[in-house]
């Protein structure tokens, strides 16, 4: 009986290996593998060698475009500029005179007395989303932490104080590019 189990197990043995041995689906057979054919110099080509795809070159920008984002100083106005003698922040308005999207607009703005004479001047950054042709309210910190300013054009307090004028200078801006 036991030569009998040997007997049947060593059959079946051999009839599933070859079975076993043939394509599981995962790799190829021998006789369908992909030959790639070996490189020994570049003058050779073979028949079965891979092409390369074609590549569309993107034609070069014209120069206009370069002209279309050349800074405008005028790109930029400021309107209505407010400070009053108890405000901690400037707010003014920015009007947008170009047919782009600006953001991120650098100012150089200089405090002087009704007379002329310089108070003061800074450079900010008004980080701000100006749509074309559009104005829009923006806020700085005051350059008078002391409170003892007021725009001539802001209501009068009550408690005296120093009257300025502010004029700006634009120094740059950021065109949005959308997608």
């Amino acid at each position: 009986m036991n030569r009998k189990a040997i007997l049947l197990f060593l059959i079946g043995w051999i009839t599933v290996v070859p079975v076993c041995g043939q394509s599981s689906g995962i790799m190829p057979r021998r006789s369908s593998s992909v030959k790639i054919p070996a490189q020994s110099s570049k003058a050779e080509t073979c028949e079965t060698e891979l092409q390369g795809v074609a590549r569309e070159v993107a034609s070069a920008l014209p120069d206009s475009v370069h002209e279309t984002f050349a800074f405008d100083p005028l790109a930029v106005d400021m309107l209505g500029f407010d400070k009053r003698m108890s405000d901690t922040k400037e707010s003014f308005l920015l009007r947008n005179n170009t047919a782009n999207r600006l953001s991120r607009v650098v100012l150089k703005l200089t405090y002087r007395t009704p007379d002329g004479q310089m108070i003061d001047y800074r450079t900010r950054t008004v980080e701000c989303d100006l749509l074309p042709h559009s104005t829009r309210r923006c806020e700085v910190e005051s350059f008078d932490r002391s409170k003892n300013y007021y725009h001539v054009d802001s209501p009068p307090s009550r408690v005296s104080g120093r009257p300025f004028k502010v004029s700006f200078q634009l120094l740059r801006y950021d065109i949005v590019v959308e997608p």
